[in-house]
């Protein structure tokens, strides 16, 4: 199977946040969906890490907040190809398996 890109993961799991969490409440708590009800609905939004399809979780940071409107709980990942197949190496809470340093000899990126 080739290797699709990582990017419609995240875009569907984005999306269900968004429908599954924020919709919702925006809708029920702030009676629609104009921009200040999503902002504000959004804003309520608390998953823990792990809590969503691909591990991270999301709660924004508020108004007034050096980094207002962004997710505190999201992070990058580090994969690592090994034997043909990518591994989740980084962070630790979503680990598959360990870090293969240095590569392998032989491999595109090693120095031996």
């Amino acid at each position: 199977m080739p290797i699709r890109s990582a990017h419609v993961g995240i875009g569907a799991a984005n999306a269900y946040v968004f429908l599954d969490d924020v919709l919702p409440r925006a809708i029920k708590k702030y009676g629609g969906v104009d921009p200040d009800a999503l902002r504000k609905a959004a804003l309520d939004t608390d998953i823990p890490e792990g809590g969503t399809m691909l591990g991270y979780g999301v709660k924004f940071y508020g108004e007034g907040e050096q980094y207002a409107g962004q997710n505190a709980r999201s992070f990058p990942v580090v994969l690592q190809y090994i034997d043909d197949k990518s591994y989740v190496v980084w962070p630790k809470s979503q680990m598959q398996r360990e870090t293969e340093l240095p590569l392998p000899a032989g491999t595109t990126y090693s120095y031996k």
